[in-house]
């Protein structure tokens, strides 16, 4: 039986069996956690085995810049129409769909690499793929949540998304670091396809109904930011938003380069540095999802920006590899709650029409940005210690904190 979903409700399709009544939506959210969850997983963990390989080979900055433009640039390109098409198609087939094309692309290019030649652009053609369907899904896959939930439970529902994914990048590096020591890389690449399958089964076992059936703009990207654009705060939260990531960027993209510079070569010192930030996730998961409802959404984001930029700035301290992963660990705390929060500020603040759209700008914003960020941190790493990057970016970010959190309050 198939289930369709809308405002909040499960309603059955005819032909299907037995109806499941109005207000049923735990089915449609519970299809939703399992196969967004999947595709996380198995996403992580080919990312993660590409990524470690490139560091281990070539302890380079410019190779890590090469790997973050391709790993996020073509997300940058593909994220303003993604959002017109999740406004426009049924997100869940979207979803689905880009899902399957990469998993395939990813598999068949795997088996180039491995079969014949081992060069490194083959592995930097992996993660652009990837990036491509990672920028289809994310606007789609983030407006289809308040699809499935009633609206007094999408705060609950994201920070249970938060923990279930923390649980998936707990384990993807220790199966990344264990398949890259002891089974070979072909099995990152079979894993990938298997849990793509099964995520894939999972949302086509509901259906989602169209949010808009109008026929779509003209010029419906410029539309999107034209939305923003009467709205100050909305303005003001994704210009922020720009900032904030631009200064993340380097503890998010050089930290791999960093402890295989500063603490020594090897996968398992890399896995360790993974599990570190996702055992600090799961915990900023869990404290997102003890609260239906958060009473002042602009004052967590400014807290997990700070908290995010003190962690940062200690982890550059020349210190012992495990207090570094302590650090490593607060930082993992404060990031989820500071994407939760700015996820569930837009859910609730933005016509649902619209959404779509304006998580793909966000996205653009916030993730999309490291690519050009790298064009100025990779170069910069080869030149002096990542620690200092690490440091001034760190405090940076603070400032940036308290910045946002005056403006965001006043424009109310």
């Amino acid at each position: 039986m198939k289930f369709a979903v809308k405002n909040g409700k499960i309603k059955g399709i005819e032909g299907g069996g037995d109806m499941i009544r109005p207000g049923k939506w735990q089915y449609g959210a519970a299809a939703y956690l399992f196969s967004a969850n999947l595709f996380v997983f198995g996403s992580s963990t080919v990312v993660f085995a590409v990524l470690w390989h490139i560091a281990l080979v070539t302890s380079s900055g410019a190779w890590m810049t090469y790997a973050s433009l391709a790993g996020a640039l073509p997300a940058l390109l593909v994220a303003p129409f993604a959002g017109v098409w999740a406004d426009r198609c049924r997100r869940n087939w979207l979803i689905m769909g880009s899902a399957s094309g990469v998993s395939a692309a990813t598999f068949a290019l795997a088996l180039v690499y491995l079969s014949h030649s081992h060069e490194l652009w083959l592995l930097l053609a992996i993660s652009a793929i990837r990036s491509v369907g990672n920028g289809l899904q994310t606007p789609a896959a983030n407006a289809l949540l308040p699809q499935l939930v009633p609206k007094d439970q999408v705060t609950r529902m994201n920070g249970l998304n938060q923990i279930v994914q923390s649980a998936m990048l707990l384990v993807s590096p220790l199966l990344a670091g264990y398949i890259l020591s002891d089974l070979g890389m072909i099995w990152i690449f079979i894993v990938d396809a298997g849990t793509a399958l099964l995520a894939v089964l999972s949302l086509a076992t509901i259906r989602v109904a169209k949010v808009s059936t109008a026929a779509p703009e003209r010029h419906a990207i410029v539309g999107g930011l034209r939305y923003v654009g009467r709205v100050p705060a909305l303005t003001a939260f994704l210009l922020f938003t720009v900032v904030a990531f631009i200064l993340i960027a380097p503890s998010s993209q050089l930290s791999t380069l960093y402890v295989n510079r500063t603490f020594g070569h090897g996968v398992w010192n890399l896995t360790f540095n993974e599990l570190a930030w996702t055992a600090g996730a799961s915990l900023g998961g869990f404290y997102i999802a003890l609260h239906q409802h958060l009473p002042d959404k602009i004052r967590v984001i400014a807290v997990g920006m700070a908290g995010s930029g003190l962690a940062f700035a200690a982890m550059g301290l020349h210190d012992p590899f495990w207090l570094y992963l302590f650090f490593m660990f607060v930082s993992g705390i404060f990031y989820p709650i500071l994407t939760a929060a700015q996820t569930i500020y837009i859910q609730e603040t933005v016509a649902p029409a619209m959404m779509g759209r304006v998580f793909s700008l966000w996205q653009i914003l916030s993730t999309g940005i490291y690519p050009i960020a790298m064009l100025g941190y990779g170069p910069l790493a080869d030149q002096i210690p990542i620690s200092e990057v690490f440091i001034v970016t760190g405090l940076l970010l603070v400032a940036t904190a308290w910045g946002f959190d005056v403006r965001l309050h006043r424009l109310g």
